[in-house]
């Protein structure tokens, strides 16, 4: 398959490619630069991972998560579509399990480099050692005060689905920086970190290639997760996330081809962009609304979301919730009251 095999016309984007590899498969998009997806053990199923020729190898753009179903995939995708060269260099945009998790199994089977920024590669590195909900009083301050129910605190802390998803990362990687140049083979790609999703999420923009490798960063039709997290209890990622995409507005242009973590690649960057804002702006005016009287993040997360979660899910949608309310403080339409120590919300 390649770009031109069909074109589906949506209302303010446009989906060049409505056929999404298979196992073992892959699809090119331009020259040097193919499609293929990971398989995910989760409600979503994929995610996209791409094939950039560099050289007399490849460099391979996020890698899925450590599954035998995933590591068969590369190792075909290897045989079957790399033309007899090795991987040899691994950028990874974020240290999600979905991104990271193979890292270090394709850096050790094809002896190939890591490219990271500095934090995502530092927060993947004590993550494979200390869990986001391992148990410290501040852990549990923050479970309490958010009146998350024990169903999700335990669901967490016995979870061990960080370390079985992610395979041990190598000691060396080699650090990615903001409007650093990459070159990849033939090209050159800019480096752009962002946060909100994560500390310090990659994205690639080719100017000649016209294509942007966006990561979790622009996604076609779901929003990234943006969640306040136990190990960083008091941090205000919504907001980061706005200037994360006025960054992206400013530096990637609408002419280019999306290439998303996952779903389908693209055309229509700059109205997604706007999209996505538009359905922070309201939610954040559906819980104003919601604290018309006080109430504490669970119950205004159960009613922001009115669907029923599993522990990790809670967990996410409670985190997305207090994202929320945390930008809401910051501006002053919310105000914060500590009651029998748990938070109570009024707008």
């Amino acid at each position: 398959m390649t770009l031109k095999d069909s074109v589906t016309l949506y209302p303010e984007k446009v989906f060049p490619l409505k056929n999404p590899p298979g196992d073992n498969e892959v699809v090119d998009i331009a020259p040097g630069v193919k499609w293929l997806r990971s398989p995910l053990p989760l409600s979503l199923d994929h995610i996209n991972c791409y094939l950039l020729k560099d050289g007399d190898g490849w460099c391979v753009v996020d890698t899925g998560m450590n599954t035998k179903s995933a590591r068969d995939n590369w190792l075909a995708i290897v045989e079957q579509h790399c033309d007899n060269l090795p991987i040899k260099r691994v950028i990874v945009t974020h240290q999600h399990p979905d991104h990271v998790g193979l890292a270090g199994w394709l850096c050790e089977s094809f002896r190939a480099r890591l490219l990271m920024s500095e934090q995502e590669y530092l927060c993947s590195r004590v993550y494979l050692n200390y869990g986001q909900a391992d148990s410290s009083w501040e852990v549990e301050e923050f479970f309490k005060r958010s009146a998350m129910s024990q169903h999700t605190l335990d669901g967490l802390t016995t979870s061990n689905s960080f370390y079985d998803s992610v395979s041990a990362l190598p000691g060396s990687y080699h650090q990615l920086n903001d409007t650093q140049i990459l070159t990849i083979g033939d090209n050159e790609w800019e480096v752009i970190i962002t946060r909100g999703h994560a500390q310090a999420h990659v994205s690639l923009y080719c100017q000649a290639l016209d294509l942007y490798i966006s990561g979790d960063q622009v996604l076609p039709r779901i929003t990234s997760n943006v969640s306040v997290i136990s190990s960083a209890p008091e941090s205000s990622p919504l907001t980061d996330w706005y200037e994360a995409h006025d960054i992206v507005a400013q530096r990637v242009p609408d002419s280019v081809l999306v290439l998303p973590a996952h779903e389908l690649p693209f055309y229509g960057v700059q109205q997604r962009l706007r999209d996505v804002i538009d359905h922070h702006e309201e939610r954040l005016e559906k819980v104003i609304a919601i604290c018309g009287t006080s109430k504490n993040a669970q119950v205004i997360t159960n009613l922001l979301f009115e669907k029923e979660f599993d522990s990790f899910q809670n967990y996410l949608a409670v985190g997305e919730c207090l994202a929320h309310l945390h930008r809401l403080m910051e501006q002053g339409k919310i105000t914060r009251t500590l009651e029998s120590d748990v938070y109570l919300y009024t707008s």
